[in-house]
């Protein structure tokens, strides 16, 4: 394994990126930024040096990018997507690059600043998050929606961020672990996790585009526990050599999976999967095998994949890939992963140093060179 820093802050954590490579051959990571503050914002072990919350008035989306395949992160590279006004957290934002050459970068945000009385009247519609050692920096919050930005110059410049809502859903509301997913005929996926309005438990949703992500209409459903105890999230999505589409989602320890053989109309196959960890991001290697890299949040905490022949059907854990087994706590992971131009691997996920410090980092290696 070669592990490598992507981007470091000196006083900003950074988490949940996403990496694309650009129809130019450079490589585009995406990620949350917002200040390192003092003290613990959890009673999580190791988190004592500095805070790094998960919801902050004062987040950015950020990105930078490679020229020569993921060796190396100018942070000179950096773009600020969308900075925080004070009033909202911006949150995991996810991108893709149409045929088009056009990006889309979605994410989800949260109001902040909320009075108990206002939450207490958006609640029957909206999500309010229940975390007291943040609401005490931050007041009440609020579920906002999902929001989608444009680029037509490689991510050196974007549009103003717009707001879109899917019919029949409130919102939790829970951008996916990919970006949008251009279909042959040119329609737009994107999966997503939401509260149906009569629901109790958060389910994972298609939707589709037909006006280049403007608006997102046809959910379709993928995994609902009609009996309220699994709530699936942050749902992964690979579209597989054979057209089959694999999505993994996250539950509270083992992953669940489903998929689709019509291109996402309907879905099959949910179950658990044998795979401990989470969230997850998949994709399908020279080979043929699917990887599947995911947060290791317990002793020893890191980054973990596993590799399946047969298109998820089952999956290698016998021979669990770790990536890394050296963290100091459980606040780390949302990996994704590329393929090189050479065949390796590049799995990225936030991680944090003896500082404490969260930075995106990355590993580089091989499928059968990673094996145990």
């Amino acid at each position: 394994m070669e592990h490598i820093t992507i981007y470091k802050g000196a006083d900003r954590h950074a988490a949940f990126p996403h990496v694309i490579r650009l129809q130019d051959g450079s490589l585009t990571c995406v990620f949350r930024e917002a200040p390192a503050r003092p003290g613990a914002a959890s009673t999580w072990e190791g988190n004592e040096k500095v805070s790094h919350y998960h919801l902050d008035d004062n987040s950015c989306i950020a990105l930078v990018r490679s020229t020569d395949d993921g060796r190396t992160w100018d942070p000179a590279t950096r773009v600020v997507v969308d900075q925080s006004d004070g009033t909202q957290d911006l949150n995991m934002a996810m991108a893709a690059q149409l045929s088009s050459g056009e990006l889309l970068l979605n994410n989800h945000r949260w109001f902040l600043h909320v009075s108990k009385e206002q939450a207490e009247s958006m609640s029957p519609d909206r999500k309010v998050l229940a975390a007291a050692h943040y609401s005490e920096r931050f007041g009440e919050m609020v579920a906002d929606s999902l929001y989608m930005y444009r680029s037509a110059d490689g991510g050196r410049t974007w549009s103003a961020p717009e707001r879109f809502a899917i019919d029949g859903l409130t919102f939790q509301p829970h951008t996916g672990k990919d970006g949008v997913l251009e279909m042959p005929g040119g329609q737009l996926l994107l999966m997503f996790n939401a509260t149906a309005v009569s629901g109790a438990s958060s389910g994972v949703y298609a939707a589709r585009s037909g006006d280049g992500g403007r608006t997102w209409a046809q959910p379709s459903l993928a995994a609902l526990d009609p009996e309220g105890q699994v709530g699936f999230g942050e749902p992964s999505l690979v579209r597989l050599a054979s057209g089959r589409l694999l999505s993994m989602m996250r539950t509270g320890e083992h992953l669940y999976q489903a998929y689709s053989d019509d291109d996402g109309w309907t879905w099959q196959g949910v179950k658990q999967s044998p795979i401990w960890g989470y969230p997850a991001h998949c994709i399908q290697l020279r080979s043929g095998r699917v990887l599947c890299a995911y947060g290791y949040r317990r002793k020893p905490f890191g980054i973990r994949a596993c590799l399946s022949d047969d298109e998820g059907e089952t999956w290698d854990v016998s021979n669990e890939i770790v990536i890394r087994g050296d963290g100091l706590h459980r606040d780390l992971g949302y990996p994704a992963s590329i393929l090189l131009e050479d065949g390796r691997i590049l799995t990225v996920y936030y991680f944090h140093d003896e500082d404490g410090m969260r930075y995106i980092g990355g590993s580089i290696y091989s499928e059968d060179e990673a094996l145990p």
